[in-house]
């Protein structure tokens, strides 16, 4: 007696290796595989914080300056105008230059803005103020600005 094989009621799976191998099983992941994930999402917040932290606190201490114009006045004499803007009770230095056509530098002054008065009109801080200086030069001057202001406790 001869047998002819049965068809099976389920049809084989399209994939030849799920036929030869038969289904992969699921694999757990392991106790650091779960929470490395975690520690490094954390640890990418964390760092995300930090950074927001040094922004603002960079920040905090408002100054400022842009260049609003220059005169030269003669080959030796030349005049910077410039805003500044800084806390009231704040000092700060600034270092202004005249620049000749060669880009050299043929005027500097450093210039020492104090605190400002306190009165009944004082501005509130991050206002703006302008300031005009004047410098010698020792060559004809076709640039002027400031080229840069810091508080003197910070140098």
């Amino acid at each position: 007696m001869t047998s002819t094989p049965q068809a099976s009621a389920e049809p084989a799976p399209m994939d030849s290796l799920a036929n030869r191998y038969g289904r992969p099983q699921r694999i757990r992941p392991s106790f650091a595989q779960r929470w490395g994930k975690w520690i490094a999402a954390a640890a990418l917040v964390l760092a995300v914080g930090v950074t927001v932290w040094f922004t603002a606190s960079a920040n905090a201490q408002t100054l400022g300056w842009k260049d609003v114009g220059f005169t030269i006045e003669s080959p030796t004499q030349a005049s910077v105008r410039f805003q500044l803007t800084k806390d009231p009770e704040d000092t700060v230095q600034c270092a202004i230059q005249v620049l000749s056509e060669e880009k050299a530098v043929v005027g500097w002054r450093t210039v020492t803005i104090g605190p400002e008065p306190a009165s009944e009109d004082s501005r509130p801080a991050g206002t703006p103020t302008y300031y005009d200086v004047d410098l010698r030069t020792d060559a004809l001057g076709v640039n002027g600005g400031v080229n840069a202001c810091w508080h003197p406790e910070d140098s």
